[in-house]
Protein backbone atom coordinates (compact mmCIF):
# COMPACT_ATOMS: atom_id res chain seq x y z
CA UNK A 1 0.00 0.00 0.00
CA UNK A 2 1.26 3.14 -0.97
CA UNK A 3 1.80 6.07 1.68
CA UNK A 4 0.92 9.57 1.02
CA UNK A 5 2.80 12.64 2.53
CA UNK A 6 -0.38 15.49 1.76
CA UNK A 7 2.46 18.47 2.35
CA UNK A 8 4.09 17.41 -1.08
CA UNK A 9 0.96 16.36 -3.45
CA UNK A 10 1.08 17.83 -6.72
CA UNK A 11 -1.40 18.28 -9.60
CA UNK A 12 -0.39 20.22 -12.75
CA UNK A 13 -2.04 21.29 -16.07
CA UNK A 14 -0.75 20.94 -19.50
CA UNK A 15 -3.48 22.70 -21.97
CA UNK A 16 -4.04 21.38 -25.12
CA UNK A 17 -2.89 24.50 -26.60
CA UNK A 18 0.09 24.42 -24.83
CA UNK A 19 1.35 21.24 -26.18
CA UNK A 20 4.44 20.91 -28.15
CA UNK A 21 3.42 20.63 -31.98
CA UNK A 22 5.63 19.48 -34.98
CA UNK A 23 4.41 19.13 -38.49
CA UNK A 24 6.55 16.99 -41.30
CA UNK A 25 3.72 17.70 -44.03
CA UNK A 26 3.11 14.32 -43.90
CA UNK A 27 2.71 13.87 -40.09
CA UNK A 28 1.04 16.21 -37.28
CA UNK A 29 2.27 15.67 -33.64
CA UNK A 30 1.38 17.18 -30.43
CA UNK A 31 3.47 16.71 -27.58
CA UNK A 32 1.97 16.58 -23.45
CA UNK A 33 5.93 16.16 -22.55
CA UNK A 34 9.62 17.21 -24.24
CA UNK A 35 9.89 15.06 -27.73
CA UNK A 36 12.09 15.72 -30.73
CA UNK A 37 12.71 19.93 -30.84
CA UNK A 38 10.12 20.32 -28.32
CA UNK A 39 11.70 21.17 -24.98
CA UNK A 40 9.65 22.01 -21.74
CA UNK A 41 11.79 21.66 -18.56
CA UNK A 42 8.48 21.14 -16.58
CA UNK A 43 7.32 18.52 -18.15
CA UNK A 44 10.09 15.98 -19.00
CA UNK A 45 8.09 12.60 -18.21
CA UNK A 46 6.81 11.72 -14.80
CA UNK A 47 8.53 8.36 -13.32
CA UNK A 48 9.05 6.45 -15.92
CA UNK A 49 6.52 7.50 -18.61
CA UNK A 50 8.31 9.24 -20.81
CA UNK A 51 6.46 10.19 -24.45
CA UNK A 52 2.72 10.98 -24.25
CA UNK A 53 2.22 12.40 -28.22
CA UNK A 54 -1.00 12.42 -29.88
CA UNK A 55 -0.34 11.73 -33.92
CA UNK A 56 -2.19 12.51 -37.14
CA UNK A 57 -1.02 10.62 -40.32
CA UNK A 58 -1.71 11.63 -43.60
CA UNK A 59 -3.35 9.42 -46.12
CA UNK A 60 -1.01 6.47 -47.11
CA UNK A 61 2.06 8.25 -44.77
CA UNK A 62 4.25 6.06 -42.98
CA UNK A 63 6.71 6.39 -39.50
CA UNK A 64 10.43 5.45 -40.89
CA UNK A 65 11.14 2.77 -39.69
CA UNK A 66 13.38 3.23 -36.40
CA UNK A 67 15.03 0.59 -33.79
CA UNK A 68 14.44 0.86 -30.08
CA UNK A 69 15.20 -1.28 -26.82
CA UNK A 70 14.22 -1.13 -23.30
CA UNK A 71 11.19 0.92 -24.15
CA UNK A 72 7.25 -0.27 -23.72
CA UNK A 73 5.62 1.74 -26.83
CA UNK A 74 1.59 1.87 -26.05
CA UNK A 75 -0.44 3.18 -29.08
CA UNK A 76 -3.96 3.68 -29.36
CA UNK A 77 -5.50 3.90 -32.65
CA UNK A 78 -8.07 6.22 -32.35
CA UNK A 79 -9.49 6.91 -35.83
CA UNK A 80 -8.45 5.23 -38.97
CA UNK A 81 -6.23 2.03 -40.00
CA UNK A 82 -3.02 1.69 -38.52
CA UNK A 83 -0.25 -1.46 -40.32
CA UNK A 84 2.15 -2.05 -37.93
CA UNK A 85 5.12 -3.97 -38.83
CA UNK A 86 8.25 -5.13 -36.90
CA UNK A 87 11.18 -7.12 -36.88
CA UNK A 88 9.83 -9.40 -34.71
CA UNK A 89 7.86 -10.42 -37.47
CA UNK A 90 4.30 -9.36 -36.55
CA UNK A 91 2.31 -7.64 -39.28
CA UNK A 92 -1.25 -6.63 -37.76
CA UNK A 93 -3.70 -4.08 -39.07
CA UNK A 94 -5.73 -2.20 -36.33
CA UNK A 95 -8.44 -0.20 -37.21
CA UNK A 96 -10.05 2.85 -35.11
CA UNK A 97 -10.82 1.88 -30.84
CA UNK A 98 -7.93 -0.92 -30.83
CA UNK A 99 -4.59 -1.27 -28.58
CA UNK A 100 -0.90 -2.19 -29.04
CA UNK A 101 2.03 -2.97 -26.98
CA UNK A 102 5.38 -3.41 -28.16
CA UNK A 103 7.89 -4.39 -25.61
CA UNK A 104 11.29 -3.60 -27.82
CA UNK A 105 13.17 -5.97 -25.00
CA UNK A 106 16.84 -6.25 -25.95
CA UNK A 107 16.04 -4.36 -29.88
CA UNK A 108 13.03 -4.27 -32.41
CA UNK A 109 12.54 -2.15 -35.69
CA UNK A 110 9.46 -1.77 -36.08
CA UNK A 111 6.93 1.30 -38.24
CA UNK A 112 3.44 2.69 -37.95
CA UNK A 113 1.87 3.62 -41.68
CA UNK A 114 -1.12 4.68 -42.40
CA UNK A 115 -3.02 1.86 -44.00
CA UNK A 116 -5.67 4.14 -46.40
CA UNK A 117 -5.37 6.34 -49.26
CA UNK A 118 -8.08 8.52 -48.37
CA UNK A 119 -8.50 8.85 -44.67
CA UNK A 120 -5.84 10.42 -41.97
CA UNK A 121 -4.89 8.11 -38.92
CA UNK A 122 -4.90 9.49 -35.52
CA UNK A 123 -3.59 7.38 -32.65
CA UNK A 124 -2.26 7.93 -29.02
CA UNK A 125 1.53 7.43 -28.18
CA UNK A 126 2.94 6.60 -24.50
CA UNK A 127 6.66 5.25 -23.86
CA UNK A 128 6.97 4.00 -20.76
CA UNK A 129 10.62 2.68 -19.55
CA UNK A 130 10.41 -1.01 -18.40
CA UNK A 131 11.33 -2.29 -14.86
CA UNK A 132 14.67 -4.43 -15.65
CA UNK A 133 16.46 -3.96 -19.07
CA UNK A 134 17.07 -7.46 -21.74
CA UNK A 135 13.51 -8.07 -21.78
CA UNK A 136 12.61 -10.53 -24.63
CA UNK A 137 10.89 -8.75 -26.89
CA UNK A 138 7.43 -9.32 -27.76
CA UNK A 139 3.79 -7.46 -29.40
CA UNK A 140 0.60 -7.72 -28.34
CA UNK A 141 -2.83 -5.90 -29.20
CA UNK A 142 -6.99 -5.94 -28.71
CA UNK A 143 -9.89 -4.26 -29.03
CA UNK A 144 -11.09 -1.22 -26.53
CA UNK A 145 -14.73 -1.35 -25.29
CA UNK A 146 -17.33 0.93 -26.16
CA UNK A 147 -18.92 0.73 -22.78
CA UNK A 148 -19.62 3.28 -20.10
CA UNK A 149 -17.19 3.42 -17.20
CA UNK A 150 -13.52 2.88 -16.03
CA UNK A 151 -11.88 -0.29 -17.95
CA UNK A 152 -8.02 -1.47 -16.85
CA UNK A 153 -6.60 -1.86 -20.45
CA UNK A 154 -2.96 -2.43 -19.87
CA UNK A 155 -1.40 -3.85 -16.25
CA UNK A 156 1.69 -6.06 -15.32
CA UNK A 157 -0.35 -9.23 -14.12
CA UNK A 158 -2.10 -9.43 -17.96
CA UNK A 159 -5.28 -9.11 -15.66
CA UNK A 160 -9.25 -8.77 -16.85
CA UNK A 161 -7.93 -9.33 -20.61
CA UNK A 162 -5.61 -5.83 -20.14
CA UNK A 163 -2.62 -5.88 -22.30
CA UNK A 164 1.18 -7.12 -20.04
CA UNK A 165 3.19 -4.50 -19.80
CA UNK A 166 7.34 -4.99 -17.81
CA UNK A 167 6.70 -2.38 -15.43
CA UNK A 168 4.56 -1.95 -11.87
CA UNK A 169 2.29 0.70 -13.85
CA UNK A 170 -1.85 0.69 -14.82
CA UNK A 171 -3.21 1.75 -17.68
CA UNK A 172 -7.25 2.79 -17.46
CA UNK A 173 -9.94 4.14 -20.10
CA UNK A 174 -12.51 6.08 -18.98
CA UNK A 175 -15.84 6.74 -20.61
CA UNK A 176 -18.27 9.02 -18.97
CA UNK A 177 -21.02 11.17 -19.14
CA UNK A 178 -22.70 13.06 -16.20
CA UNK A 179 -21.46 10.38 -13.70
CA UNK A 180 -18.40 10.34 -11.10
CA UNK A 181 -15.78 7.89 -10.41
CA UNK A 182 -12.92 7.63 -8.20
CA UNK A 183 -9.37 6.64 -9.59
CA UNK A 184 -6.71 4.44 -7.78
CA UNK A 185 -4.68 6.57 -6.00
CA UNK A 186 -0.67 6.40 -7.20
CA UNK A 187 2.45 7.99 -5.95
CA UNK A 188 3.21 9.06 -9.76
CA UNK A 189 0.17 9.45 -11.97
CA UNK A 190 -0.88 10.74 -15.39
CA UNK A 191 -4.07 11.38 -16.74
CA UNK A 192 -5.01 12.66 -20.56
CA UNK A 193 -8.40 13.25 -21.67
CA UNK A 194 -9.01 12.44 -25.55
CA UNK A 195 -12.62 14.35 -25.59
CA UNK A 196 -15.18 15.86 -23.59
CA UNK A 197 -15.24 18.07 -20.63
CA UNK A 198 -14.19 16.75 -17.47
CA UNK A 199 -13.45 18.07 -13.71
CA UNK A 200 -10.94 16.10 -11.97
CA UNK A 201 -10.44 17.43 -7.89
CA UNK A 202 -12.42 20.46 -8.71
CA UNK A 203 -10.18 21.55 -12.04
CA UNK A 204 -12.09 21.38 -15.08
CA UNK A 205 -10.25 20.17 -18.22
CA UNK A 206 -11.32 19.77 -21.97
CA UNK A 207 -10.34 17.87 -24.88
CA UNK A 208 -6.43 17.54 -25.22
CA UNK A 209 -5.72 18.56 -21.45
CA UNK A 210 -3.22 16.64 -19.97
CA UNK A 211 -2.76 16.42 -15.78
CA UNK A 212 0.10 14.97 -13.32
CA UNK A 213 -0.30 14.04 -10.16
CA UNK A 214 2.30 13.13 -7.58
CA UNK A 215 1.54 11.89 -3.60
CA UNK A 216 -2.04 12.79 -4.15
CA UNK A 217 -4.11 10.20 -2.39
CA UNK A 218 -8.05 11.35 -4.05
CA UNK A 219 -8.36 11.20 -7.44
CA UNK A 220 -12.13 12.13 -8.01
CA UNK A 221 -13.38 12.49 -12.31
CA UNK A 222 -16.56 13.87 -12.75
CA UNK A 223 -18.08 13.85 -16.44
CA UNK A 224 -19.62 17.48 -17.43
CA UNK A 225 -20.16 16.51 -21.06
CA UNK A 226 -19.37 12.62 -22.27
CA UNK A 227 -15.60 12.76 -21.22
CA UNK A 228 -13.35 9.97 -22.90
CA UNK A 229 -9.34 9.76 -21.89
CA UNK A 230 -6.87 7.47 -20.75
CA UNK A 231 -5.35 7.36 -16.71
CA UNK A 232 -1.93 5.76 -15.81
CA UNK A 233 -1.09 4.67 -12.52
CA UNK A 234 3.22 4.78 -11.82
CA UNK A 235 5.58 3.58 -9.72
Amino acid sequence: MNCFDLRTSMIRIKRASDRGYAHFGWLESRHAFSFGSYFDPEWMGISELRVANEDLLHPGAAIDPSKHQDMEIISVILDGKNLHTDSLGSRKLLEGRSLQLLSTGTGTEFTEQNASLENNLRMLQFWIVPAKTGNKPRYQSRKLLSREGVQLIVSPDGRDDSLQIDQDAEMYQFRLQHTSYGLPATEHGFLFLLRGELEVNGSLLQAGDAMLFENEPLISLRGISRAEGFYFTLP
